[in-house]
């Protein structure tokens, strides 16, 4: 009886191992970005506002709406937003001895490291000290760069509009800052009697895509409360912004105050044949960056102001998956054309993508692919039953070497070629499926994972991390960077130095 048991319990220790071994090779290993680095991260939103500037020779700081800036003048460049997520009420630098203080909402006190670049607590009395540095500037006799006009208390922009001033300093008696509601700051030379306006950041804090083009990258927003704005924004439902890679450069196309801008809630940005196309609430937009006209196409799959969820471009064709099906432009100068429909009466498609001639469309209904006779649903070019990509929303599908990979429901589903269905992972409400090489990158509501294929390890940067926002909304990459998207604003992060 104890040798049986003996043995009873050898096995079962064998097993127990076994599956540790398992675990260990073959099983996916997860590992948690909690560690972030401020030298890996910078984060910016709306900084349309500016209330207050203060600094030196060195550095000029910033609060607005949106945060507190620095900004860098040996770099030229913005090299930090202070206090993400935080509700700054006032600012104080004190030059003598290189310290820069913040007064939170509830009269918490912090000091910024300009060395370390972090935040730590400092006393009441080392803020009162402390002064708001830079003498109030003479604008008298300034000229504006570009189309912008100075007219004593106010500054006017090409179209007239009225842009009033908040505050204006120089700094090291030349550096001068004007501060106004609505167009952010202006930047330039006392010594010159010149400034021009030095835009930084979003209009509008709630990113709804991030699209690397070239050496730019490019923004689209979908504004939700449009009695929450005042000043010339007020007069808009979001906008399209543009900047360098560096963000050292920016360009603000506010919609409806642009011809032919008729619709700035923006879903998708894509480059095709010379010009930036835009997938928004009412139909497609038509962006020229040579000589910033836009063209609205608002005629899709024979409705008018149809909602665009995302393009795509596929055997030379720009394909636009709509709330009605998908449409299709061959020549920019022509009309969007039908695909026929996917199903009677038509289907939400989420998102397009190429597998050589073929074309898979995300749905609300599952997936489907077109092909030289027409739309098929999964089963039919599999031969088999895959409920998880049947009568089921899809917000995502892509193509990786010859497996495919589909978000059904909280899942990442793959199915390698010739072989069945498999759920490869689980994460909350994802939407969005990328690869850059052998690793993937998957976007859901609270965060972005990147999982490496060959060696079966991921990491997640998640809100938890340090990632300003209630929700995850986009991301995108570029350049070893990635940048996520939120409700509140945009982070770009250098993810490589936290992967496994």
């Amino acid at each position: 009886m104890n040798i049986r048991k003996a043995c009873i319990w050898r096995v079962w220790f064998q097993a127990i191992n076994l599956a540790f071994i398992f675990n260990i090779f073959l099983s996916p290993q997860h590992s948690h970005a909690a560690n972030l680095q401020t030298q890996d991260v910078f984060f910016f939103s709306t900084h349309k506002r500016p209330m207050q500037i203060v600094g030196d020779s060195k550095n000029a700081f910033i609060l607005t709406e949106g945060g507190v800036l620095l900004y860098d003048y040996r770099r030229s460049a913005w090299v930090d937003n202070l206090a993400p997520g935080l509700t700054v009420n006032a600012i104080r630098y004190s030059p003598s001895r290189s310290r820069f203080f913040l007064q939170l909402q509830g009269g918490r006190i912090l000091e910024y490291n300009t060395t370390f670049r972090r935040l730590n607590d400092a006393p009441q009395s080392d803020f009162d000290i402390a002064s708001d540095e830079g003498a109030a500037a003479d604008l008298n006799g300034v000229t504006l760069e570009g189309n912008d006009l100075f007219m004593g208390d106010m500054i006017r922009d090409r179209y007239m509009r009225r842009i009033p001033i908040t505050l204006s300093k120089v700094f090291e008696y030349d550096n001068l800052w004007i501060l106004t509601h609505g167009a952010g700051l202006y930047y330039g030379s006392l010594r010159r009697k010149q400034a021009a306006p030095f835009w930084f950041g979003l209009a509008d804090k709630n990113a709804q895509v991030v699209y690397p083009e070239g050496g730019n990258i490019w923004y689209g927003s979908c504004k939700t409360n449009l009695a929450a704005t005042s000043g010339i924004e007020s007069q808009s439902n979001g906008a399209l912004v543009k900047s360098k890679s560096d963000l050292s450069t920016w360009k603000v196309y506010l919609a409806q105050l642009e011809s032919g801008f008729n619709e700035g809630c923006i879903h998708d940005i894509l480059a095709w044949k010379d010009f930036i196309w835009l997938a928004t609430e009412k139909g497609v937009i038509r962006h020229d960056p040579r000589s910033g006209q836009f063209i609205s196409y608002s005629h899709l799959l024979g409705g008018n102001f149809v909602r665009v969820n995302s393009l795509h471009v596929h055997d030379g064709a720009l394909y636009a998956a709509t709330q009605e099906g998908v449409a299709y432009l061959s020549d920019p100068q022509g009309e969007f054309q039908s695909m026929g429909s996917l199903i009677q009466g038509g289907i939400v498609v989420n998102e397009l993508i190429s597998k050589d001639k073929d074309l898979w469309a995300a749905t609300r209904y599952g997936l489907f692919v077109h092909q030289v006779d027409g739309w098929k649903d999964l089963k039919t070019v599999s031969g088999k039953d895959v409920p998880e990509a049947m009568g089921i929303n899809v917000p995502s599908v892509a193509y990786h070497d010859s497996s495919l990979y589909w978000i059904s429901g909280n899942k990442v589903m793959i199915k390698p070629k010739k072989q069945l269905p498999k759920v490869m992972l689980e994460r909350d409400q994802p939407f969005r499926i990328r690869f850059e090489g052998d690793m993937m990158f998957l976007g859901y509501y609270s965060g972005v994972l990147v999982y490496d294929l060959n060696r079966k390890l991921w990491t997640d940067f998640t809100l938890k991390d340090g990632i300003p926002g209630t929700r995850v909304q986009t991301f995108a990459l570029d350049g070893g960077k990635l940048w996520i998207g939120t409700d509140e604003g945009v982070e770009r992060l250098n993810y490589k130095p936290y992967l496994p």
